[in-house]
């Protein structure tokens, strides 16, 4: 009922834009603007549609097929503000709403608020439309940022000759979830020395401060080592509000601790274009603070694997502070030929485009890490191997090996993933 509801206010939006316009653009889409410009909406969407087959190892993953994407927009201007609203028909952990807010121009730059991408790690700012592997890396929100992909706040974005800035202020509510008084920031500079058709060279740096109050939930870096719907390692911990506790000394299960603790991470970004050749680099390193104390029980249930240290018998398994490092390093080759685009005000690279009737093809590789240096062997890592195949600019087949590798469980589950992938 509310996937129709969704629809129903879309479709209600948009005819009554119709009744008051004189002029609609439908090359590449549909899009409707009123007779005095001061209105307009464009619809859109993607249905992303995966297949993953496992090689288990330790763990026992489920072979499945998943819409891992199946989401529907309007966007557009009312008067001098832009909108958006986005809804994934295939999340429910965010209550199924990705971008939604307003914005509109300021100082040079773009105001934004509502539910968006805080500026933080260029390979969770790149589109899933654009992305030459299926999955992100450990230095997104498939990792050190675990789950807090989008954040609702207030953004202010500006581009100037060869750089980009943005600063953001936000809260660590995802829609659906209970409120909380839990609060971040995180700003982003990037710079492209280097920008043409052919070449491109991308440098970026970026910085993310998230603290917990009451009622946050704990703030996680985790990964799924082995591809989406595949075993998942926690790699670090910062205890949210209070109310997330539970037990005492002494019970088999207890997790007690300092609330209200805060999250660092800084992250260095490198990114290069050669004619069809590309290439990315990240490494994030995280400061998470801890002091936290988890039963042996917990904290296998926590971290798949009993405490590799001494655990008091009595106060239990004791979590400091905890320094996390992430990187990766990415290529990929067009063999058809086609260069990735360059985004030169959001500081990001897109997919390749091949010209109708032609394909093209693509083979990508990266190497993936996210370890915690204060607990010893806590490290995932992956290699993952991808061909791609597009068969216009708006629809391509994806494939990807993923070869998992969990050092603290000492689990191997490997992963093929296939992904028919549209966007309109």
């Amino acid at each position: 009922m509310k996937g129709w509801g969704a629809c129903c206010v879309i479709a209600t939006l948009l005819f009554s834009l119709a009744v008051i316009a004189d002029e609609a653009e439908t090359t590449g889409g549909l899009k409707i603007i009123s007779d005095d410009g001061n209105f307009s909406a464009q619809l859109g969407g993607r249905i992303h549609f995966d297949t993953y087959i496992f090689d288990k190892d330790l763990e026992d993953p489920v072979n499945t097929t998943d819409f891992r994407r199946a989401r529907l927009f309007v966007k557009g201007k009312v008067w001098q503000w832009d909108y958006k609203l986005e809804r994934d028909f295939a999340s429910d952990g965010t209550g199924g709403l990705r971008d939604v807010y307003l914005a509109t121009e300021l100082y040079n730059g773009k105001l934004t608020i509502g539910n968006f991408k805080p500026g933080r790690s260029i390979n969770e700012l790149t589109s899933s439309n654009d992305l030459v592997l299926m999955e992100r890396a450990a230095t997104s929100a498939s990792g050190i940022f675990s789950g807090r992909g989008r954040q609702q706040g207030i953004g202010w974005n500006t581009y100037w000759c060869c750089h980009t800035f943005s600063l953001n202020l936000f809260n660590l509510r995802n829609p659906g979830e209970p409120r909380n008084s839990g609060f971040g920031s995180a700003a982003r500079l990037t710079w492209a020395p280097i920008s043409s058709a052919i070449s491109t060279l991308h440098l970026g740096i970026s910085q993310s401060y998230e603290k917990a109050n009451q009622d946050t939930p704990d703030i996680l870096a985790e990964v799924a080592y082995a591809g989406r719907r595949g075993p998942e390692q926690l790699i670090a911990i910062t205890p949210g509000g209070a109310d997330n506790f539970f037990g005492a000394f002494g019970d088999d299960e207890f997790f007690l601790g300092d609330a209200g603790r805060h999250a660092n991470i800084t992250g260095l970004e490198l990114a290069a274009t050669y004619g069809s050749l590309f290439m990315q680099a990240e490494y994030a390193y995280g400061q998470f603070g801890g002091k936290l104390y988890l039963s042996e029980l917990t904290f296998e249930e926590f971290f798949g694997q009993p405490a590799n240290f001494f655990c008091d018998p009595i106060s239990g398994c004791f979590i400091g502070d905890q320094d996390v490092h992430a990187w990766y390093i990415l290529g990929s080759w067009a063999i058809s030929g086609q260069s990735k685009p360059y985004d030169a005000k959001k500081g990001v690279f897109k997919s390749i485009k091949p010209s109708p009737p032609e394909g093209a093809w693509e083979l990508a590789a990266r190497y993936n890490s996210i370890d915690n240096r204060d607990l010893r062997h806590l490290r995932a890592s992956n290699f993952t191997l991808g061909f791609n195949y597009y068969f216009n600019p708006k629809v391509r087949l994806m494939m990807n090996i993923t070869l998992g590798d969990d050092d603290f469980t000492g689990d191997k589950t490997n992963q093929f993933a296939v992904r028919l992938q549209g966007v309109w």
